[in-house]
This record gives C-alpha cells, sequence and structure tokens, in this order.
C-alpha cells in the first residue's frame, strides 16, 4: 500500500515535471516568433488613393483600339512609344492620349471595386508601411508576396515571405478597406501560421 502510494505519488510529480518543460517549449517558441513582432501593432493605414475615371463611349473605343495593338507586340516594347505612333495615325497629340489612356487602363482594370482605388505604387507603399511598422530586426529582407483583392467585401489577403536577422518568416495579415479604400485596418496578423493577438 505504501509502494502503491509511493508510485502514485512520483507519478504525479513527473506528470507535472512534464507538463512545465512543454509549456516552457510553447513560451518560448511564442517568444522567438513574437520578438519579430513590434510590441505595439500598427493596425490603421491610411494610403494614397485614386478617383478612378469615369469611363465614357469614346474612352471604351480608345481602349479596344490601343489595347489591341500593345496585344499585337510581341517584343513589349514599350507602351508609351505605341501610344505615341496610334495617337499621330488619328490625328490626336501624343501626350494628351498617353495621359487619357493611362487614366483608361486604371478605370478599366480597378473600376469594378468602386469609384476610387489604390493604384500600384501606393499599394506597393502601403505594403512597405505595414512591413516597417509591425516587423522589428536588424535585416529585413523580402524575398516574396502576394495578395488577393476580395471586391465583394473589400479586404485584401497578405502573404509575405521574409529573412528577418537570416531566418525565414511568413506574414500574413488581412485588411479591411474602408471609406472608399481611404483606410485600411488589418483585422488580422501572424507569423508562421500563429495569429498574433492585435
Amino acid at each position: 500500500m505504501i509502494l502503491g502510494a509511493c508510485s502514485a505519488a512520483t507519478g504525479k510529480e513527473e506528470s507535472s515535471e512534464n507538463t512545465t518543460e512543454v509549456a516552457v517549449a510553447e513560451t518560448v517558441e511564442e517568444v522567438e516568433e513574437r520578438s519579430i513582432v513590434a510590441k505595439e501593432i500598427t493596425t490603421t493605414f491610411y494610403p494614397e488613393v485614386t478617383k478612378l475615371r469615369h469611363l465614357t463611349e469614346e474612352d471604351l473605343e480608345w481602349y479596344d483600339i490601343i489595347i489591341t495593338r500593345l496585344n499585337a507586340i510581341d517584343d513589349f516594347s514599350g507602351d508609351q512609344e505605341t501610344v505615341y505612333e496610334i495617337a499621330e495615325e488619328y490625328g490626336e497629340d501624343p501626350e494628351e492620349l498617353w495621359f487619357n489612356w493611362l487614366e483608361i487602363v486604371d478605370a478599366k482594370w480597378y473600376g469594378d471595386n468602386g469609384d476610387y482605388a489604390i493604384l500600384t505604387e501606393a499599394y506597393n507603399k502601403l505594403m512597405t508601411e505595414i512591413l516597417e511598422k509591425n516587423i522589428v530586426g536588424e535585416k529585413i529582407e523580402h524575398s516574396s508576396g502576394r495578395s488577393d483583392l476580395d471586391g465583394d467585401n473589400l479586404m485584401t489577403f497578405v502573404q509575405h515571405k521574409l529573412d528577418v536577422d537570416g531566418k525565414p518568416y511568413e506574414i500574413t495579415y488581412v485588411i479591411e478597406h474602408r471609406n472608399n479604400f481611404k483606410i485600411a485596418e488589418i483585422i488580422e496578423f501572424s507569423v508562421n501560421g500563429k495569429k498574433i493577438d492585435l
């Protein structure tokens, strides 16, 4: 009976030690992943937003003419040169047609999500700002990334692969867009698949 009690007590002690070791290991792992994340995560950003051109019938005709010509070019020789050539053929001012073309393309490509958009350059600045404010390290290198916009819910799902101080990390987050894209709010943020409290 006494031996049985000792065995039971010893069993409990071993069980307790194992639990403590597991808890410590999880804490160390959590701290290591958390260490690349800023102590206070910035969740609200104000990207540069562009009001898109309202497309007229004439704009749509120009789009068809120019995109058909560009798609036929195999050597990828520059959009601007081709638009200038088309302008001269149709007796239009090359600079004016080029400027209009850029606005027409933006409206065609981004217009499904409303009258406003975060264009490519502004979007890249937003991604850079999000990482600069929320990831810390001596040396941060961006190796790849991708994003998908859910136009129905106005949310962007983003994934970055980074090397932070020589170690690889996968950062993912979800941005909720509000006020005609003028407010970008991070509503989920994770490192290597583990959610970080916001």
